[in-house]
C-alpha cells in the first residue's frame, strides 16, 4: 500500500468515528447514518452516475508529450557535442542557468522556440553563443 492510500484509510475512517462523509467530509444526515451509508446523498449520486458511465475521467491528449529523449537524436548539434567535450550535463545545465531539466531537453533534442532570456542564461553560463 502506498504512503497515499494509507493516508486516505485512515482519514476515511477518522470521518467514519466523526460521522462525516468518507468522501467530501460533510456531516452526515441522521437518515444516512441510520442506513449505515458512510457516504452524503450528493457523494453516492455521483458514484452511481460514475458507475453508469455518465461521468468519465478523461486524459487530456492535448497536452501529452513524448519526452523518451535518450532514444531521440540530438537536434542542436552545435550544442550537444559542446556539452559532451566538457563534460556538462542538462541536470547541470538546467541547475547552473535556472531553467528546469525539461527546458534544456526540449532545446537540445527538438527545434523548440526558447525566449531571449532562457538563450542568454545558457549561452552565459556556457561561456560560448552557442544558441
Amino acid at each position: 500500500m502506498s504512503r497515499n492510500a494509507g493516508y486516505m484509510k485512515k482519514l476515511r475512517k477518522a470521518r467514519v468515528e466523526r460521522k462525516q462523509c468518507i468522501r467530501c467530509g460533510k456531516p452526515l444526515s441522521q437518515e444516512s447514518l441510520i442506513r449505515g451509508v458512510k457516504q452524503c446523498e450528493k457523494c453516492l449520486d455521483y458514484q452511481r452516475k460514475r458507475k453508469l458511465g455518465q461521468i468519465s475521467s478523461k486524459v487530456n491528449t492535448t497536452y501529452f508529450y513524448n519526452r523518451q529523449y535518450k532514444k531521440d537524436e540530438i537536434k542542436r548539434k552545435e550544442l550537444g557535442n559542446y556539452m559532451v567535450e566538457n563534460k556538462i550535463t542538462i541536470k547541470d545545465l538546467a541547475k547552473e542557468s535556472n531553467l528546469s531539466q525539461r527546458t534544456i531537453q526540449r532545446i537540445l533534442y527538438t527545434d523548440a522556440n526558447y525566449t531571449k532570456k532562457t538563450k542568454d542564461a545558457i549561452n552565459k553560463y556556457l561561456g560560448k553563443e552557442l544558441l
